[in-house]
């Protein structure tokens, strides 16, 4: 299948310009085709799932392209049990968020959808990428949809949001890209390859400096405290269909850069700098969780459950095992259903009751009964209740982090924090009588469909969770034998 993957990034990227070209005759049109486009490179990742060798150790459907060689530049793209799932759940969630916006979104409706595709496509190039600056091309690429998604089409305080989320996150890849060019010039021969870097040995004295930079860079886009604070108002002013792409996508960038960049370029540093970024992961579960419980706004609450919960995969990355490692990258794929889920549900139940404030949405069960129902399977997603694929990622992330201290064993209070919040929102909204009469006022159909939608993956793999970790951990037992786990 050679030229799939390139097929699956620029597909959506010229997509983006015949929608923006077509919305100009007829924005319904533009919609569907946004639609359609999304549904077709879902469908190609489906088939790359399906076609994945698991029994073949390193990348798969590489392609490799000149671009400026005497650079140590090429166009270079392939796939692993890492980046298949991100694949999976990149053409997923732009397919539901394109659906979910068809009422959420109604001024200037060519360039939001055009600005979408552009999104899914330079998302896919990151999980793909194989060269270093080809690699950071598209990290930044993805910046500039975001920015103008919460800059344009956010709320009250968007100017603000997103000039934050761009500084931060800016400044951060600017860092990370400091890295990169100094890998390149103690390189021999020098290049940006991954997979030669890979096999590079750098003393330690000079892995250090490097993978601290490139620290940076992922540490803003998971978020790791203290680098968090652009998250909760980018969540808060942001559409709902595009919070449902930053905590389910943009997040993901960071901590497969984590896995594919920080430990995979950098063991030995990564090993020496672990006690470091346990703690982190562990500062980030607890403060996530505890300041989640705070809040009045829905949106924010669950804005600041995606700190608690990207904590899990730093956690595991930084465990050096297997099963934590391959909990890792379950816990983004499980993540970006459950509170995609939620951020959409966010924005349906805004727009049905007028608010979002959790103390002015008792009755809810009543007004909204179906999606009363959505929101108890949602939050039980979140809180990651048995049956659900958040259970078993979560339950891999904290065996391993005991296997390698038993003082982590007190993270087991982060899963407890968070089934408690969410039962204190879900009885607010759901138990609490409201005042007076409440009449029903149930979402459309179509918008209940596509919340059922982010369901099916999460009890799919809860239930039968084989499939998706047997592909990850074909990748993980391979980094197990190189002796980076």
């Amino acid at each position: 299948m050679v030229g799939l993957l390139s097929t699956m990034i620029f597909l959506p990227i010229a997509g983006a310009l015949l929608v923006f070209i077509v919305s100009r005759v007829n924005e319904k049109a533009a919609k569907v085709l946004t639609l359609l486009i999304s549904g077709a490179t879902l469908l190609l990742a489906v088939v790359i799932f399906a076609t994945y060798d698991q029994h073949q150790t390193g990348f798969q459907m590489v392609e490799t392209y000149l671009w400026a060689e005497s650079f140590g530049l090429t166009f270079a793209l392939g796939i692993d049990g890492v980046s298949v799932p991100l694949l999976i759940i990149s053409t997923l969630l732009t397919t539901l968020a394109t659906a979910g916006s068809r009422r959420e979104i109604t001024f200037s409706i060519g360039p939001y959808h055009a600005l979408l595709l552009l999104f899914e496509g330079a998302i896919i190039g990151v999980f793909t990428s194989l060269n270093l600056i080809q690699f950071y091309v598209f990290w930044e690429l993805v910046l500039i949809p975001m920015f103008f998604f919460i800059g344009v089409w956010g709320g009250p305080k968007k100017k603000y949001a997103a000039m934050k989320f761009l500084i931060f996150t800016h400044v951060g890849s600017t860092v990370m890209l400091l890295g990169f060019i100094a890998l390149y010039a103690f390189s021999q021969p020098h290049t940006f390859d991954l997979v030669t870097l890979s096999n590079l040995k750098l003393p330690l004295m000079l892995q250090v400096p490097m993978a601290i930079a490139v620290f940076f860079g992922f540490a803003v886009k998971l978020p790791v405290v203290p680098f968090h604070t652009w998250l909760p108002d980018a969540h808060v002013e942001a559409p709902a269909p595009i919070s449902v792409l930053l905590a389910g996508l943009l997040l993901k960038m960071g901590g497969y850069g984590f896995i594919r960049i920080m430990l995979g370029l950098f063991p030995e540093a990564s090993r020496f700098l672990a006690p470091g970024m346990i703690g982190l992961a562990v500062l980030t579960m607890f403060y996530g969780a505890i300041v989640a419980m705070t809040q009045q706004d829905l949106k924010r609450m669950i804005a600041l459950t995606s700190i608690n919960h990207m904590g899990y995969v730093l956690l595991g990355a930084f465990s050096f095992t297997t099963i934590g490692l391959s909990g890792a990258v379950f816990q983004m794929f499980n993540h970006a259903c459950a509170i995609g889920m939620l951020f959409l549900m966010s924005g349906v139940v805004h727009q049905q009751m007028g608010t979002r404030i959790i103390r002015e949405l008792p009755g809810l069960g009543r007004a909204m009964p179906l999606m009363s129902f959505l929101l108890v399977l949602g939050s039980l997603g979140a809180m990651a209740f048995p049956c659900f694929g958040s259970f078993i990622s979560e339950y891999m992330v904290i065996l391993s982090a005991i296997r390698v201290n038993l003082l982590l064993a007190a993270v087991v209070l982060v899963p407890a924090i968070t089934a408690g919040y969410f039962v204190w929102m879900l009885r607010r909204v759901l138990v609490t009588s409201p005042e007076g009469t409440m009449a029903r006022n149930e979402a459309p159909a179509f918008e209940l469909l596509t919340l059922a939608v982010f369901l099916v993956p999460l009890l799919l793999f809860g239930v039968y969770p084989a499939p998706m970790l047997s592909l990850i951990n074909s990748t993980i037992s391979g980094l197990e034998r190189l002796g980076l786990v």
